[in-house]
């Protein structure tokens, strides 16, 4: 990323940030309050490979992407900024899919600031919004909290009862973009991908999770617990541009129309099944 000024007026910072730790929870809490966790490109059967001047070309049109595509663009505004930073394999799931040896399917990055480890993940669609400092034990933001725990060879981050997953496991080694290219093709092109077979937009907040999936909207959290299902294509345009912050201009007349058939069908399907 050869000029992060555009991408930090999009954040809504108006000043670089310094690369120490102040800094980087700045810019860690903007980019995932502002760039949505969706998989939007890999429903239209858009998703094209990991170019991180496209993706912060898409990022800066008002939309976001999932774990390999927003975590590819922060980390290299980061590494712009200043920040070492490091791209780690992970593995969202319960504690024991490592160790049962099932795929990469998350990226997530670690950075040195102020001479601590801090986890930066944008790509996890649930939070945190501020980077989890890497020593165990417990992490809070508000009223949610993430366990971490060192494990032989890397580290567990386990999620709160409001969330999807019960947490990830990332390794120690760091590894360069290309290693990612084909877990990024196998998650946005199989057609037993979670991300193809269900259309999914989340925005964590400090007291709750939004998600969108499919045509059904939920908010959870301490003291939040909504579910509604969308009653048109108006609801679920308004649904990306309230919850979630992409405008229509964004996607367009076509693309939306697509995404919302795509959608009520995958809730029929669920339904039906």
């Amino acid at each position: 990323m050869p000029d992060p000024r555009p991408l930090l007026a999009h954040l809504g910072l108006t000043h670089r940030p310094a690369a120490d730790a102040e800094g980087l929870r700045a810019v860690h809490r903007a980019y995932v309050s502002r760039v949505p966790y969706e998989a939007l490109a890999v429903q239209l059967g858009e998703a094209g490979p990991l170019d991180p001047e496209a993706l912060a070309a898409r990022i800066l049109s008002g939309r976001g992407g999932y774990c390999f595509e927003v975590n590819t663009v922060l980390h290299d505004l980061l590494t712009a900024l200043g920040f070492a930073v490091q791209r780690r394999a992970a593995i969202v799931g319960d504690r024991g899919a490592h160790a049962r040896g099932e795929p990469v399917n998350h990226l997530a990055l670690v950075v040195t600031a102020a001479g601590g480890e801090y986890l930066a993940d944008a790509g996890w669609g649930e939070g945190p919004l501020d980077p989890v400092p890497l020593r165990p034990g417990a992490f809070r933001v508000g009223p949610l909290a993430w366990e971490v725990a060192r494990e032989d060879g890397g580290w567990w981050v386990g999620q709160h009862r409001w969330g999807s997953s019960p947490g990830f496991r990332f390794a120690d080694g760091a590894l360069d973009l290309a290693a990612f290219a084909p877990h990024h093709e196998r998650l946005s092109a199989r057609p037993d991908s979670p991300f193809v077979r269900t259309l999914v937009v989340q925005r964590p907040h400090a007291d709750r999770i939004v998600t969108l999936r499919a045509r059904t909207r939920t908010v959870r959290g301490p003291g939040h617990d909504e579910r509604a299902v969308l009653a048109g294509p108006q609801d679920f345009t308004a649904a990306l541009r309230d919850d979630f912050g992409i405008p229509a201009a964004a996607l367009g007349p076509r693309r939306l129309a697509r995404l919302w058939a795509l959608a009520c069908a995958q809730h029929e399907a669920h339904a039906g099944g």
